[in-house]
C-alpha cells in the first residue's frame, strides 16, 4: 500500500513537468504519424516525401490540440481567434522541427535503406528537443500579465 502512495506521487511529479506533458503527447503523435503515412501510401501516394509531409500534417494538428489541452490546459486566457491564431503559429513552428526530422528520416531511408516505418519516428524523436523548445517560447506562450489599472489623476487644488 505504501509503495503504491509512493509511485502515484513519483508520477504525479512526472506529470507536473511540462516536457514529460509534452513527450507524452508526442509518443501518441508517432503511431497517429505511421498510421497516416501507412494510410496514404495505401491510397496510392507512393512517393514518400509526399506521404511523410501529409502523414507529418496530420499528427501535427493532432499534436496541437492534446499540446494545447493537455500539456499548456493551464492556459485558459484563449478567445476567440486565438486557438486558430496559436495554431497556424504552431505549423509555422513544426517546419522547423519538420525540417530536422525530414534530414533524419530521408537520411535514413534513402542513404541507410531503413525501413520507412523504422525511418519516420526516428526522424520524429530526433526533433523532439527542437520543437519544445520552439513550442515553448513561440506557440504556447502564458497571457501576458494585466495591465495595472490606471491610476487617477489627482484632483485639482481649487484657487478660491
Amino acid at each position: 500500500m505504501r509503495g503504491d502512495r509512493h509511485i502515484s506521487a513519483y508520477i504525479q511529479r512526472l506529470l507536473g513537468r511540462r516536457v514529460v506533458r509534452y513527450a507524452l503527447v508526442g509518443g501518441v503523435g508517432i503511431p497517429v504519424n505511421d498510421a497516416a503515412l501507412f494510410i496514404f501510401s495505401h491510397l496510392g501516394v507512393n512517393f514518400y516525401p509526399l506521404a511523410f509531409v501529409l502523414a507529418f500534417e496530420v499528427s501535427t494538428t493532432v499534436n496541437f490540440v492534446l499540446n494545447q489541452t493537455f500539456t499548456y490546459g493551464e492556459q485558459k486566457h484563449l478567445k476567440g481567434w486565438d486557438w486558430p491564431r496559436r495554431a497556424l503559429r504552431a505549423q509555422v513552428a513544426s517546419l522547423t522541427a519538420f525540417g530536422f526530422a525530414s534530414g533524419i528520416a530521408l537520411l535514413l531511408f534513402y542513404g541507410l535503406h531503413v525501413n520507412r516505418y523504422v525511418a519516420n519516428p526516428i526522424g520524429i524523436v530526433g526533433a523532439f528537443l527542437l520543437n519544445f523548445k520552439i513550442a515553448n517560447r513561440f506557440v504556447f506562450r502564458p497571457a501576458p500579465p494585466p495591465l495595472p489599472p490606471r491610476a487617477r489623476p489627482a484632483p485639482r487644488e481649487s484657487i478660491l
